[in-house]
C-alpha cells in the first residue's frame, strides 16, 4: 500500500475531484527538476495550469518601492518574503516588528493574482521550504503547499508520465526575478532608484540573530534577509544534496536560458493585478 504525507494526499485529492487546479512554482525548482521536462510532467500528473511565482515577485517589488517611497522618513525596512524571518522577528525580536514591510509574500501575491484571473481554480504551491506550508494554511487562498522532495516522491509513487505539450509555463512571464530565491536576489531586482542607495541596502542569508545583525549594520535601511544558507535554494524541502554553489549555478543558468526562450505566453502586465490589495500587517 502506498504511503503519502498529508500534503501529498491533499494534492492527489484536489487533482482527483477538481477540474481546475493550478500549480504555482518557486523559481528555485530547477535545483531539483529539469525545467524542460517539468511542465509536461506536471500536466501528466493532472495539473491544468502551471506557472511560476516570478510575476508575484515582481509585483511585491513594486509594492515595496511604493511603500518605501511613501514612508521615506522611516529609518529601516525589513523584507517580508521569508516566513521564517518574519516568525523569528515576531517571536524573538518583537522590538523590530515595526520595521517589517506590510506587504504579502510573492507566494500570496501570486495566489491573489491567480484567483482574480481564474477564481474557480484550486491552488497548489511547490516550495523549497516547509515554513511555506504554515504560511499557505494561514493565507486562506493557497489550498496546499508541497515541497520539492514531496513532489519527487509523489511522481515516483504515481509513476507519472509526461503529457505531450509545450515545456513553457502558462501565462504571467517575468525573467529577472528568477534570481529571487538566491541570497540577495530581492536586493538585486528591487527598483531602488529614488528611494534607497546601494550602500543603504543589506542582504544576509542563514540569519537567526536579528538583533545582533541590526546592531552591526546601523547604517543600513533595507534588510533583505533569508533564513536558509544560500537563500531558498538551501531550504529544508529541497531534495538535492549538491553544494549550494551548484544550486546557485542552476538558477542563474535557468534565468539566462529563460530570457532567451521567453518562457511564458505573455508578459506579466499590471492589468492582472488591478483591484488587488497586497497589504498585510505583521
Amino acid at each position: 500500500m502506498k504511503q503519502y504525507s498529508e500534503d501529498q494526499a491533499s494534492v492527489l485529492e484536489l487533482l482527483a475531484h477538481h477540474n481546475n487546479v493550478s500549480l504555482m512554482v518557486a523559481p528555485s525548482f530547477v535545483v531539483d527538476f529539469d525545467y524542460k521536462k517539468f511542465v509536461p510532467l506536471m500536466k501528466g500528473l493532472g495539473f491544468d495550469y502551471v506557472t511560476e511565482l516570478t510575476f508575484g515577485a515582481k509585483t511585491v517589488n513594486g509594492e515595496y518601492h511604493d511603500y518605501i517611497s511613501k514612508n521615506c522618513m522611516q529609518k529601516r525596512f525589513i523584507a517580508t518574503t521569508c516566513p521564517m524571518c518574519v516568525s523569528i522577528v515576531k517571536a524573538k525580536n518583537p522590538e523590530l516588528t515595526e520595521y517589517l514591510l506590510p506587504i504579502t509574500s510573492p507566494m500570496v501575491a501570486m495566489a491573489k493574482i491567480l484567483k482574480k484571473n481564474s477564481p474557480k481554480n484550486k491552488i497548489v504551491f511547490l516550495s523549497p521550504c516547509t515554513a511555506k506550508k504554515i504560511e499557505a494554511k494561514n493565507s486562506g487562498i493557497v489550498d496546499v503547499a508541497i515541497t520539492f522532495r514531496e513532489l519527487k516522491q509523489l511522481i515516483k509513487k504515481e509513476k507519472v508520465k509526461p503529457k505531450k505539450c509545450s515545456h513553457l509555463f502558462d501565462g504571467f512571464y517575468n525573467d529577472y526575478t528568477k534570481i529571487y530565491p538566491l541570497a540577495g536576489g530581492l536586493s538585486k531586482t528591487l527598483n531602488k532608484k529614488g528611494i534607497l542607495s546601494e550602500r543603504q541596502m543589506c542582504a544576509k542569508d542563514g540569519c537567526t540573530d536579528f538583533t545582533s545583525f541590526f546592531n552591526q549594520n546601523k547604517d543600513k535601511r533595507f534588510f533583505d534577509i533569508l533564513f536558509c544558507d544560500g537563500g531558498c535554494i538551501g531550504g529544508n524541502g529541497v531534495a538535492a544534496k549538491t553544494p549550494v554553489f551548484m544550486r546557485k549555478y542552476s538558477v542563474l543558468s535557468y534565468k539566462k536560458q529563460a530570457k532567451t526562450e521567453k518562457i511564458g505566453k505573455k508578459k506579466g502586465l499590471e492589468k492582472y493585478t488591478k483591484g488587488i490589495s497586497f497589504k498585510k500587517e505583521y
